[in-house]
């Protein structure tokens, strides 16, 4: 089979997959760098997907950045004002591959979070998942609910 009939097979989530085969095995674990190494890697991925469609689906450019975390009914939400806020909920909360990869993220993150708090669970309770869009591409971090 040549490269042009090969079927393109879409990577997104292959991070958290890696980690329950990790955990299959008794033997192999993960170690903090590496899981951030693959989630940096992903959010690479993640920002640079979500540019591209949303500039080809709604005309959305970036700059200005903007700020996404969960919202209510399993949806979207960007945080903040920006003058294209309705036009970017309503593209990543329509498009169902965008928003599971999006869930992927905020479970990968908060996985590597309560690695990192140890056990401070409480801390982790008070914060909340963010993926920003910047001209630069995208970036996840906490902040406080």
């Amino acid at each position: 089979m040549s490269l042009t009939t090969q079927t393109h097979i879409d990577q997104q989530g292959t991070v958290l997959l890696d980690i329950a085969r990790l955990n299959e095995n008794s033997d192999a674990s993960i170690g903090l760098s590496d899981l951030k190494n693959k989630a940096a890697s992903e959010v690479l991925r993640f920002g640079a997907d979500l540019a591209g469609h949303l500039v080809s689906a709604t005309g959305v450019i970036v700059p200005p950045a903007f700020q996404l975390q969960s919202a209510s009914e399993g949806k979207v939400q960007v945080v903040g004002d920006h003058p294209n806020k309705t036009a970017i909920e309503n593209f990543i909360n329509s498009d169902s591959r965008l928003l599971k990869w999006f869930k992927e993220l905020e479970v990968l993150f908060e996985i590597q979070r309560r690695i990192e708090l140890g056990d401070s669970s409480e801390e982790l309770a008070q914060q909340v998942f963010n993926f920003g869009l910047t001209s630069l591409g995208g970036i996840a971090f906490f902040t406080r609910k």
